[in-house]
């Protein structure tokens, strides 16, 4: 079986089955853009910046692929939008949100011309990134498989709409011409990766046959994520939370439990890039904004934390959840991020109702207070990742047999 894989930006899942796909043998091509690897080795070795350079060039390498299969696809468009977003992101938000659905759909176009050339039984591309390249394959005969790694449109639109108070037009939500190209994308493909039933739920609303649905959880990379022997002892404890500052993340929500819990023992961190600047106008006493992090960052912030939180108000799976189970924090997340189903509340997390700041800080307070349940959670839910069911090996592997059993049943 020959398997094509697309990706226009480094996203776990999707790397990880090329992985396992490459493993087996079956990895024809890997198109991506702005593909660096090459240069990681040379930018070491210069003087001052070398190795934060050779570490951003990093985001765009992938190990586990050979590099004779790597091609780069769109890499102009994906320039000009890297370079456009780091001016335009801060005061035209919408124009750098327009700018990034754009060049999905440039590379897409691109895909799809170098697929009408080259033969392939298996094409796996990207939520938003994929309409054109499905049309070829399946004019060649081939399986179109769709990546499903978001909320449908709709549904993530109506959730910011009414549980932050979004009114369009927002950079955060979705256009309806984006919106449109998803469901063409949903019509075309043979098979749709989901990862949670979150989303699997979506998608069934919305029409899609159930047998044309993977639900199949993401996994974890426990080499990365290990929690630090001893505890930790402090009278102020350090909380946590990794991801995008923006609305649809619960950033607002976080804010105002934090402002609720300004009489308890505890600092909030925020780390991760920031999607809607307004948040951080005006932030409590006990928040700090710590800005992005490198490859690697991620991990450190978390071995040093006593807990993690994520208040998303939609998520079709969360990593960082997973990812700070591993590190054995315990969790608070909510009810709409689809990690959350790994989840037993009280047993190995906290889960609350997505969209109350009370109920978030009713939460924090509970952790805060029982030193005794922040342990047990912690211990519980590293137990369960470490368990093999979610690793990334086991996910490339599911994918792969889903997709082996699907195109034998359509041939």
């Amino acid at each position: 079986m020959r398997i094509k894989i697309s990706t226009p930006y480094r996203e776990n899942s999707i790397v990880n089955i090329a992985s396992g796909a490459a493993i087996k043998g079956w990895l024809a091509n890997f198109y991506t853009t702005l593909y660096l690897a090459q240069w990681v080795t040379a930018a070491q070795r210069l003087p001052l910046i070398g190795n934060r350079l050779a570490q951003e060039l990093g985001r765009r390498a992938f190990p586990d692929i050979p590099t004779n299969i790597v091609s780069n696809v769109g890499m102009v468009p994906e320039l000009l939008h890297v370079g456009a977003c780091r001016i335009l992101s801060k005061h035209w938000p919408r124009i750098s949100s327009e700018l990034m659905y754009r060049v999905k759909a440039q590379f897409d176009i691109g895909v799809a011309r170098r697929l009408s050339i080259e033969t392939s039984d298996v094409f796996v591309g990207m939520y938003g990134a994929s309409v054109r390249s499905f049309e070829t394959i399946r004019k060649t005969g081939g399986l179109a498989v769709l990546n499903f790694v978001n909320s449908h449109p709709d549904e993530h639109n109506r959730y910011l709409i009414e549980l932050a108070g979004l009114k369009a037009p927002h950079h955060e939500l979705i256009p309806q011409w984006v919106a449109k190209r998803v469901e063409e994308e949903l019509a075309l493909a043979h098979l749709v990766l989901v990862p949670s039933h979150f989303v699997a739920r979506q998608l069934s609303a919305r029409g899609v046959p159930e047998d044309k649905i993977a639900m199949i959880p993401y996994g974890v990379n426990l080499e990365a994520f290990q929690p630090v022997s001893g505890l930790k002892k402090r009278t102020m404890l350090e909380c946590l939370y990794v991801g995008q500052i923006s609305y649809r993340k619960g950033i607002q929500i976080l804010l105002d439990a934090a402002k609720q819990c300004q009489d308890l023992p505890i600092r909030f961190r925020l780390v991760g890039p920031i999607v809607s600047r307004e948040l951080l106008a005006q932030l409590p006493e006990n928040v700090r904004y710590e800005g992005p992090t490198l490859p690697g960052g991620v991990a450190n912030a978390m071995r040093t934390a006593d807990m993690f939180v994520l208040p998303t108000l939609e998520d079709s799976y969360a990593l960082v959840v997973l990812e700070a189970m591993a590190t054995g924090l315990p969790i608070i997340t909510t009810d709409h991020a689809g990690s959350a189903e790994v989840l037993t509340d009280g047993v190995n997390g906290l889960v609350t109702s997505a969209g109350s700041s009370e109920v978030f800080a009713n939460a924090i307070r509970r952790l805060v207070d029982d030193e005794a349940l922040r342990e047990k959670l912690g211990v519980a839910g590293r137990e369960l990742v470490v368990s093999g069911a979610y690793s990334w090996n086991t996910y490339g592997d599911k994918v792969l047999q889903e997709i082996a059993a699907k195109r034998e049943a359509l041939a």
